[in-house]
């Protein structure tokens, strides 16, 4: 029911008793209809609540359960890495193979990584239970102060695990022990299972030292076992008769082969596959050296810069890499659509492969040595070296290869030792004799003086030569087998850092910077030890591509040299774990880390204010100082960010820094007073823009035009090309001249003097004619002609132009030789400068000209013997001649 006053009558027209019933009922009714809407929002809340937290109810019960399950089934798993272990263990007490022995490793390793991540998932648990056993023990009440206390200490002095303990003791008294049994259980189930699989962690790790180290021991033994002696003249005997047997083998298999494919419907397969394979390849040298003509001529630069060969090395090994598969896979299409499928077999894969491994190492070589173009090598050595470097690693390459395909096709499967003896001897004087032979081809004199670098490393080479033939010698074939493997393949890792190296910091400063990096060196005798050393961005962008090399190229270099990669990846894995120092964990992956952020974010920057620079501040309205600026407090603000950043990406507590910051204040204070001053100075001149890049400025230093406002100091560079550095509080504290401060514009003054009697406006007009027709006198404001004065010998004029301050030299001069020209064409005469100079001779001087006189007509009578003296000499030697 509504209540409406308007429904009202007047009261001359009601009854007021009725009145006020009707009006007592109507507020009575919506008083009740009031108080149930109440009740039904009310009873609304209720049910929503309950719908709200029932699930919410639920949901812990089944956490608990869920969590219950997740701890059964990590005891299950390892109880199963247990037992798994414990047969390992057993079986590396019977076995001695090293193949075996780095398959437990490989497994071992798996079954830590299963291991740490069960530890985590407990922990994770533990700490989830322990977290709603802590929340409801701060509701028990009744606990004394000294109970509060000791309990405080026992969890100082025992951690966390006795302040769960102690937690969980205490609800295990209380009523609630019914409650938070399920996570009082969870609790203690998770902290055992975490436990045991660190336990597990622990034996496995010991169980993998102990394979480590019988594997090192039998390396050690393998290597270092004698052979057969390359000086018996039987082992020689046999190896030559075991060479006859390989050879019939090999051609066993060919036949065997030949008569398959002939079987299947494929006549003359042999002849076929050979010509096919001389076309292609004929084909595919062909195509390097058109690749290698075109690669002059595009690049006829005597010096290219870095970039360009960097370029050239890397599009040319990958370009000979592409055909060299391509013909590969041509040759082995070509012969299945003829009825042979070369791949079909492990020998018929092994050749291809190796096929493609040595054009592609062949490839490399030719890449970064260039021994045919002198001004595309890159790296420093002579002409003469990158032949006998590329020679040599081809030839040592594909004898590796040969062996390696005489294995697959079956032909050295049980060769003996003789033929080992002797086959490894070969190798080795093979091996020995290019290293000597590239020690004398390089030379230690540069164009600079002998380079002890190239010194040690010839010795280095003649070193590792000598142990090679000399192992290999007294019989052990293994180790010089192992030292000419492991020569071949850090050469390889090495040829390819130095290929990525090159192309990638190339391409990181174009990128970054712009810079088309000059080449180092003219010619391959010169050092590599030209590299600017300016802390500019190029600067750091070699250092960091430079970093991110040297931070990869150990791992590749120990696989290079032997190392198995679960081994690596253990150790790899123990840095990025890192220790522990003062409650602060310290890791190699932390670091890293950090080091890659710094990069990404200075990267960042640097493409932020490169896109800046070229794109957006030059089409916007924005001056050319703000612009700079802008970009120099954007590089700031970069390096602040990065610093930043990477202390967080470590760990460190920016907090805890707040007594070195407190140091550093002081030490700021008093040593680094002039710094910090200089440093808030350049801020002030990017703020304040008293002068921009390019202004000419005039300060107690000297004059010029300021080319770079650094951190520290200001770069001035004056009209003599001599650069001075100005501290920017030099700048801020003194006073100092801005030429072109608002305006490129300014005004120069030409004085001209003529002879009196000239007409005056003739010459004005004549002035104002030269500065017309000068390209560099600007129109607006226009020149204009004051005479000055009435000088000593002319009439003095002044022409004032106004011209840009780039041509604040040649303008005036222009302007003078204008002058000269059209003064002589209206025949406007320049005078010199005259004096009148009146003499008054009175008595005295008059009298002393007299005698004067006198001793002058003295000197002369003197003077006439000697001139009949001169006169006999000469009548003499007339008579004479």
């Amino acid at each position: 029911m509504r209540f409406s006053l308007a429904s009202a009558r007047p009261a001359s027209a009601i009854d007021w008793r009725q009145a006020d019933r009707e009006t007592l009922s109507a507020w009575n009714e919506l008083r009740d209809d009031r108080m149930y809407s109440c009740v039904r929002t009310l009873l609304g809340v209720v049910v929503l609540a309950l719908l709200v937290l029932l699930p919410v109810a639920e949901a812990q019960q089944t956490s608990s359960e869920r969590a219950l399950e997740d701890i059964s089934e990590i005891e299950t798993r390892l109880e199963a890495i247990n037992s798994r272990l414990a047969e390992l263990a057993s079986d590396f007490e019977s076995s001695e193979e090293p193949d075996e022995l780095g398959e437990h490793f490989t497994e071992i390793s798996g079954l830590r990584d299963s291991l740490s991540t069960l530890e985590a998932q407990a922990i994770d648990i533990r700490l989830g239970s322990q977290e709603a056993l802590d929340s409801v023990a701060d509701l028990i009440p009744g606990e004394t102060e000294e109970g509060v206390a000791d309990a405080a200490g026992s969890a100082a002095n025992g951690g966390f695990g006795d302040s769960s303990q102690t937690a969980a003791a205490r609800l295990a008294e209380s009523d609630l022990s019914g409650v938070t049994a399920p996570f009082r259980e969870i609790n203690s189930r998770a902290s055992i299972a975490a436990a045991n699989a660190r336990l597990a962690d622990i034996d496995a790790r010991r169980l993998m030292e102990n394979i480590s180290q019988s594997r090192e021991s039998v390396f050690v033994s393998s290597i270092l076992e004698r052979g057969a002696s390359p000086v018996s003249p039987d082992v020689w005997m046999e190896a030559i008769e075991r060479t006859d047997d390989v050879w019939r083998e090999l051609g066993a298999e060919i036949t065997g082969w030949r008569e398959r494919q002939i079987e299947r419907g494929t006549p003359y397969p042999l002849t076929i596959l050979v010509g096919l394979s001389l076309v292609l390849f004929s084909g595919l040298f062909w195509l390097y050296r058109l690749f290698y003509k075109w690669e002059l001529r595009k690049n006829t630069e005597v010096r290219p810069s870095r970039q360009t060969v960097a370029y050239v090395a890397m599009g040319s090994f990958l370009a000979r890499f592409a055909t060299a598969g391509a013909v590969v896979l041509i040759i082995a299409g070509g012969a299945y659509l003829l009825g042979m499928n070369l791949l079909e077999s492990s020998a018929g894969r092994r050749v291809a492969f190796v096929t493609v491994a040595v054009l592609c190492m062949r490839a490399l070589v030719s890449s970064v040595m260039a021994p045919r173009t002198t001004a595309f090598r890159l790296i420093g050595v002579g002409d003469q070296a990158a032949k006998a470097i590329s020679l040599s690693f081809v030839v040592l390459v594909i004898a590796f290869a040969i062996e390696s395909i005489l294995t697959a096709t079956g032909a050295l499967a049980s060769p003996g030792q003789a033929l080992i003896g002797v086959r490894t001897f070969l190798l080795s004087v093979l091996t020995g004799s290019l290293l000597i032979w590239l020690a004398v081809r390089m030379r230690a004199q540069t164009e600079k003086g002998k380079s002890t670098l190239r010194i040690v490393i010839r010795w280095v080479v003649v070193a590792v030569a000598v142990t090679i033939m000399l192992s290999s010698l007294l019989s052990y074939h293994a180790f010089a087998r192992y030292i000419v493997e492991r020569l071949i393949l850090v050469s390889i890792v090495l040829l390819i850092a130095i290929l990525v190296r090159e192309y990638f910091r190339a391409a990181a400063l174009k990128f970054l910077s712009g810079v088309v990096e000059e080449r180092r060196y003219q010619s391959a005798r010169e050092d590599d030890d030209d590299e600017p050393t300016e802390m500019t961005s190029e600067f750091w962008i070699r250092l960091s591509v430079d970093t991110i090399v040297v931070l990869l190229l150990p791992p590749f270099l120990l696989l290079a040299l032997g190392l198995p990669a679960t081994e690596l990846w253990n150790e790899i894995r123990w840095l990025l774990a890192g220790f522990e120092v003062g409650g602060q964990r310290i890791s190699l992956g932390s670091i890293l880390s950090a080091i890659m952020t710094v990069i990404a974010i200075m990267v960042a920057t640097r493409l932020i204010q490169r896109t800046l620079e070229r794109q957006i501040l030059p089409k916007s309205q924005i001056s050319s100082g703000a612009a700079n600026s802008l970009v120099t407090l954007l590089g700031y603000a970069g390096v602040i960010i990065a610093f930043v950043s990477a202390i967080g990406v470590i760990g460190f507590d920016l907090s805890s820094l707040a007594i070195i910051a407190g140091a550093l204040s002081v030490g700021i204070g008093f040593g680094l007073q002039s710094i910090v001053s200089n440093f808030v100075a350049g801020l002030i001149l990017l703020f304040e823009r008293p002068f921009k890049i390019g202004d000419w400025i005039v300060t107690p230093s000297g004059e010029g035009t300021v080319q770079k406002i650094n951190v520290r100091a200001t770069e001035v560079l004056t009209f003599d090309r001599r650069s001075i550095i100005v501290p920017n509080a030099e700048l801020v504290s003194n006073s100092f001249g801005n030429w072109t401060h608002k305006s490129a514009v300014m005004r120069v003054a030409v004085n001209v003097g003529v002879k009196y009697g000239t007409d005056t406006r003739k010459v004005e007009k004549a002035m104002l004619e030269v500065a017309e027709n000068i390209q560099y006198v600007l129109k607006d404001p226009p020149p204009y002609v004051v005479m000055k004065g009435f000088g000593d010998s002319s009439l003095d004029f002044e022409l004032r132009a106004y011209i840009i301050a780039d041509n604040v030299v040649i303008a005036p001069s222009e302007i003078r030789h204008e002058l000269a020209s059209v003064f002589e064409r209206e025949d406007i005469t320049i005078p010199f400068p005259q004096r009148d100079i009146h003499f008054d001779w009175p008595d005295a001087p008059r009298a002393m000209q007299g005698e004067n006189a006198d001793e002058d007509d003295d000197d002369a009578s003197k003077e006439r013997p000697s001139r009949r003296n001169r006169a006999r000499a000469a009548d003499e030697k007339d008579e004479t001649e």
